[in-house]
């Protein structure tokens, strides 16, 4: 697999994978410094029809972009992150039954699902406690459940 950082310098802790109509994501080829240096990740605009659970090894990452691809199931190696603060995973096709068990467990703060499939907010979203800010327009939510309000401080 090669490389694409666009106009991000190497060694800056980003690495930039998006518009490249990937089918699959395997980190194999990346070394070990750079799966620990990353702390910014773009797998934006491919064909990735789920989450692989090779995006665990990024140690590291406090910024994750999934949006635009197609996405049925966000994987349980998600849940490795355990520095990620940036979730964006726009315009695919997630519901309530896509994350993992353990996904309320993350630090994420900044959560944006809009442009799914969601009927409901998934109750993993509910045990984010750090969580500031949760985007969810353009999915098709019936209801939003009164545990909605743990979240504010």
């Amino acid at each position: 697999m090669e490389i694409h950082e666009g106009a991000a310098a190497a060694g800056d802790g980003v690495l930039d994978f998006s518009r490249l109509s990937l089918n699959t994501f395997n980190a194999d080829s990346i070394s070990d410094e750079r799966k620990r240096d990353t702390k910014q990740l773009y797998l934006n605009y491919n064909r990735l029809a789920s989450l692989p659970s090779s995006v665990g090894v990024f140690c590291n990452l406090e910024f994750l972009d999934i949006s635009n691809n197609g996405l049925t199931a966000i994987c349980e190696g998600i849940t490795r992150l355990t520095r990620l603060k940036t979730l964006l995973a726009k315009n695919n096709r997630l519901d309530e039954f896509s994350l993992p068990k353990e996904f309320g467990s993350l630090q994420l703060e900044v959560l944006n699902f809009s442009g799914n499939r969601f009927e409901e907010i998934p109750l993993q979203c509910m045990k984010l406690l750090r969580l500031q800010s949760l985007s969810l327009g353009g999915n098709r939510l019936k209801n939003i459940p009164a545990e909605i309000e743990n979240l504010t401080r």
